[in-house]
C-alpha cells in the first residue's frame, strides 16, 4: 500500500485607413513587447513542485506540530531534512497518524519513496526546512533519484509534475560566472532536447535572474533565441524554426538581468528592435525609450520606408506618415493617445490629394472629402459630434456634374434627397421629414443604398 497525501492540481464611424494604421501601430507595439519581453524581466514567485526519490532514515516530532524527516540524500533545496504535517499533505489528523505508522515500516526497510515539496524556503531564513506536499510509493519517476523542479509552458513558475512541459534538475551546479548557477531546462517528454541553457544569480531558479548569455530552443532542437548581455548592454536575436532571422534587439542604458522564465514582462531599457519577414528582409525598426516604443518604421521588401510613426508611453501619438515605394508621401495622419485627431490626408502617386478626413474627440469622424485624380471633388460628407450624419452629403461625377444629394439632421434624412444622371438630368428626388418620405418616392432617392460612411460612390480608376 503506497504512502500518500493529496493529489496535485491540476456606433461611431471612422475611416478605414485611419483605423487600420492605428490598429497596425498598436499590434506592432504589442508584437515588439512580446518578442523582446524575454530579455529583461522581474522574478515570479509561484507555487513550485520539486519531485525526488528519497530514502527516509528517520522521523521525529517537530516543535509546535508536525514532524521532521531525515533523508538519505541532499534534497533539491539542499540539506537532508524535510518537514510535514497533516495539513501539508492534505490529510485529517487520523489519516495522518495511519500514514506515519506505515511510513515507519518503510523507514525500517529502507524502501524509497517519491517526495514532492512545494518550494524551497527563502534563502537565509533561520530554521527553514522544505515542506512536503506528498509522499507516495516509488514509480517510474524514481528511476535516477535526481530532484526535479517541474515548470510551466513559459518557464516562469512551478507546475504539477503530471501537467508540466519542462523540468530542471536540482540542485543547480555552479555557473561559469562567479556567483551564478548553471541552468539547463529540458522537455519532460523523453527524447526531446533542452529548452533553455544559461546561468542564474541564485541557487533557486524561480528566485534568480538570468545573467550573462543564455539560449532557448524549439522542441526539435533548433535555436529559437539567444541573448548576450553584459554591463548594461545586450543583444537579443530570435529565429524562426527554419533558422531564418525573425528579430534582433540591441538594448542599452538600463538593461537588467532577466528573471528566470518570465516571457511577457516589459523591457525597461533603451534600444533598437528590428523584425524581419519570412524571407529575412527587414520589416520593422522600432526605437525604444525606457522599454516603450518611441519611433517605429515599416519597410517595403526593397528596404524603402513604408511608414513612420511616433509613440508616447507606448501609444501611437503625433504624426504618422505613409509612403509609396518611390518615397513619395501616400498619407499623413496625426494621432492623440492612439486615435486619429485633426486632419488626415491621402495622396495619389502623382502627389495630388485623394482624400481629406477630419476627426475630433475620441476618433469621431467629422468630415470627409474625396477627389478624383484630376483634382475634382467627388464626395463631401459631414458628421456631428455624436458621429451621426449632419448637413448636406454630396457626391459628383468625375467631370464635376452632381450625382447625389442627401440632406441630414442628426443622422436622419431631413430635407431633399436627389440623384442625377451622368448627363445632368434629375433621375429622382424625394423630400424626407425625420427619415420618413413625404409622398411617393421612386428611383434611387427611395433607396437606402449608401455605404457605412454615408453616400455611396464609385472611385475613378487610377
Amino acid at each position: 500500500m503506497p504512502v500518500c497525501g493529496r493529489q496535485g492540481t491540476g456606433r461611431l464611424r471612422r475611416s478605414a485607413a485611419s483605423a487600420g494604421i492605428a490598429a497596425q501601430g498598436a499590434s506592432m507595439a504589442r508584437l515588439i513587447n512580446h518578442l523582446v519581453g524575454v530579455m529583461l524581466l522581474l522574478p515570479a514567485m509561484a507555487q513550485a513542485e520539486i519531485v525526488q526519490r528519497q530514502v527516509i532514515t528517520a522521523i521525529k516530532a517537530a516543535p509546535g506540530r508536525g514532524d521532521v524527516l531525515t533523508v538519505d540524500d541532499d534534497t533539491g533545496c539542499g540539506g537532508r531534512q524535510l518537514r510535514m504535517d497533516a495539513a501539508s499533505v492534505g490529510l485529517s489528523e487520523e489519516q495522518y497518524g495511519v500514514m506515519k505508522t506505515e511510513l515507519a515500516n518503510m523507514i525500517r526497510d529502507r524502501n524509497p519513496v517519491l517526495v514532492r515539496i512545494l518550494a524551497c524556503p527563502v534563502p537565509d531564513q533561520a530554521g527553514a526546512i522544505p515542506v512536503v506536499r506528498m509522499l507516495r510509493g516509488c514509480d517510474a519517476h524514481c528511476a535516477d533519484g535526481k530532484a526535479r523542479l517541474y515548470l510551466n509552458h513559459n518557464l516562469s513558475r512551478g507546475e504539477a509534475m503530471e501537467s508540466a512541459r519542462y523540468a530542471l534538475v536540482l540542485p543547480l551546479p555552479p555557473g561559469k560566472i562567479p556567483g551564478t548557477w548553471q541552468v539547463e531546462i529540458y522537455h519532460v517528454r523523453e527524447g526531446e532536447p533542452k529548452r533553455l541553457t544559461g546561468q542564474v544569480n541564485a541557487p533557486d531558479y524561480l528566485r534568480g535572474k538570468l545573467v550573462g548569455n543564455y539560449r532557448m530552443y524549439y522542441p526539435h532542437g533548433q535555436l529559437e533565441m539567444q541573448v548576450e548581455q553584459q554591463e548594461g548592454r545586450g543583444v537579443q536575436t530570435r529565429y524562426r524554426p527554419d533558422g531564418q532571422l525573425a528579430l534582433r534587439a540591441t538594448l542599452f542604458n538600463g538593461v537588467q538581468e532577466s528573471a528566470a522564465g518570465q516571457s511577457h514582462d516589459r523591457v525597461q531599457a533603451d534600444g533598437l528592435v528590428e523584425t524581419f519577414d519570412t524571407d529575412g528582409k527587414l520589416r520593422t525598426r522600432t526605437t525604444r525609450v525606457k522599454g516603450q516604443p518611441d519611433e517605429s518604421l515599416l519597410f517595403y521588401p526593397d528596404g524603402a520606408v513604408e511608414s513612420r510613426s511616433q509613440y508616447v508611453n507606448g501609444i501611437i501619438t503625433g504624426p504618422s506618415t505613409g509612403y509609396f515605394p518611390d518615397g513619395k508621401v501616400q498619407r499623413t495622419t496625426h494621432y492623440v493617445d492612439g486615435q486619429p485627431a485633426g486632419e488626415s490626408v491621402e495622396y495619389y502617386p502623382d502627389g495630388k490629394v485623394a482624400s481629406k478626413r477630419t476627426h475630433s474627440g475620441r476618433n469621431i469622424l467629422r468630415s470627409e472629402q474625396r477627389f478624383s485624380q484630376a483634382g475634382i471633388l467627388i464626395v463631401h460628407k459631414q458628421w456631428n459630434a455624436g458621429g451621426r450624419e449632419e448637413g448636406a452629403l454630396r457626391s459628383w461625377y468625375a467631370d464635376g456634374k452632381p450625382k447625389q444629394l442627401i440632406e441630414y439632421v442628426d443622422g436622419e434624412r431631413q430635407g431633399w434627397t436627389r440623384h442625377w444622371r451622368a448627363d445632368g438630368s434629375v433621375e429622382s428626388e424625394c423630400r424626407y421629414v425625420a427619415d420618413v418620405p413625404q409622398g411617393e418616392c421612386t428611383g434611387d432617392s427611395a433607396k437606402l443604398s449608401y455605404t457605412e460612411d454615408g453616400i455611396g460612390f464609385d472611385m475613378p480608376e487610377e
